[in-house]
């Protein structure tokens, strides 16, 4: 899955053995990629009957029913996923989910989020394609949100297409093309030369130890 490969993958810690949640799990797809790269202790809650029970009847008892006000206890996890998750929530119930996951991490623990990026000059496509969405964050604003909560680093990674074959690198190759214009165009209006992310979505990984770039391998 190469979503998976890009965006989760490289921010998990080496130790198979952490306790992992994916919230708004879906079907499941995340935690059967965990599960087979041998994080044994890996899960995932969604609030929604119909994709809980798909990804049971597909064997995946590590999903369940649950909604992540009432499922997370007090420091039992060291990874929590939410991919597409956050920008279904108004600004202030952002804050409260991202305060009550902080929580929910033991000392060294990490959130891994992906997000609509309303940075990028197609941002719109994401934040308003979808009715359900109700905001989408820049790489600052999500800096910001992560200090208000307490998350002592809060690394920002751009969602470059993924390449796994040769049509999906050639792609990616005009895509880097476009991506420098328009990065360009952004350093002559600003003047800012450094932190432009064009990518229509936008990982953020923050953590609780203020360690960086500790990857799975």
């Amino acid at each position: 899955m190469p979503a998976f490969r890009r965006d989760v993958l490289p921010y998990l810690p080496r130790d198979r053995q952490v306790h992992i949640l994916d919230l708004g799990c879906g079907q499941g797809h995340y935690v059967r990629q965990l599960l087979a790269l041998g994080f044994e202790q890996s899960r995932g809650i969604d609030v929604s009957p119909e994709q809980v029970q798909k990804a049971q009847a597909s064997g995946l008892t590590q999903v369940s029913l649950g909604d992540y006000r009432e499922s997370l206890g007090e420091a039992e996890l060291d990874v929590v996923i939410a991919t597409d998750f956050l920008e279904h929530l108004r600004r202030f119930e952002a804050l409260q989910a991202l305060d009550r996951i902080k929580r929910s991490l033991r000392p060294g623990g990490a959130l891994i989020l992906r997000v609509p990026n309303a940075g990028s000059p197609f941002g719109g496509t994401l934040r308003y394609g979808d009715l359900t969405h109700e905001t989408s964050f820049t790489p600052r604003s999500l800096q910001q949100l992560g200090a208000v909560v307490g998350f002592p680093t809060v690394e920002i990674h751009a969602c470059t297409p993924p390449i796994h074959g040769f049509k999906s690198a050639l792609r990616a190759a005009i895509w880097w093309a476009v991506a420098a214009m328009m990065k360009m165009a952004l350093i002559a209006e600003t003047g800012q030369v450094r932190g432009h992310v064009v990518t229509q979505n936008i990982v953020a990984v923050m953590r609780l130890d203020g360690r960086r770039d500790t990857p799975s391998r």
